[in-house]
């Protein structure tokens, strides 16, 4: 395997941030995916979100790392949020076989704040994930989009990160 490129490092960077249900599924197939992330952000609530980030990159996923998380939960996306500090709230759950949603407000450490509405559907082939954000930082809101859209692709290869 080679070693991983810039794009695929803040692939992964950004994938650690992410809902960890965005991730892990008992429907989801293991082997290779190639996933698609968007970050878009606006500082004026009226203004037009500009593209921040945008990355594509192939990974394989095992069976062990599809099986590490519960499908779905919010309560990991709480868990991690508050390892780092913050004290979170989830609200309004919504599932079905496929699909998850739910809010989660957080205050940070630093008494700044962040609430999001995670929206996630999976497939045996895909994933979807769809998150929106307001940070309100030093009396400043920032809204955020992230979008992580993967579709299965077969068998690993060498030249994929696994995970």
């Amino acid at each position: 395997m080679t070693s991983p490129t810039l794009r695929q490092r803040l692939l992964l960077a950004t994938l650690a941030v992410l809902p960890a249900g965005a991730i892990a599924s008992p429907l989801m197939h293991d082997g290779g995916w190639e996933m698609k992330l968007a970050i878009s952000a606006r500082e004026a609530a009226t203004g037009p979100f500009k593209t921040m980030s945008e990355n594509t990159t192939r990974v394989c996923l095992s069976k062990e790392f599809l099986a590490k998380d519960p499908y779905l939960t919010p309560g990991i996306d709480r868990d991690k949020m508050e390892k780092k500090g913050a004290k979170c709230t989830v609200s309004d759950p919504k599932r079905t076989d496929t699909t998850a949603s739910w809010k989660m407000s957080c205050t940070l450490p630093d008494g700044n704040s962040a609430d999001m509405f995670i929206n996630n559907t999976v497939s045996a082939k895909t994933l979807r994930s769809n998150i929106d954000q307001v940070i309100q930082k030093d009396g400043q809101a920032l809204q955020m989009k992230i979008s992580l859209k993967a579709n299965h692709i077969g068998a690993c290869t060498t030249d994929m990160m696994s995970m």
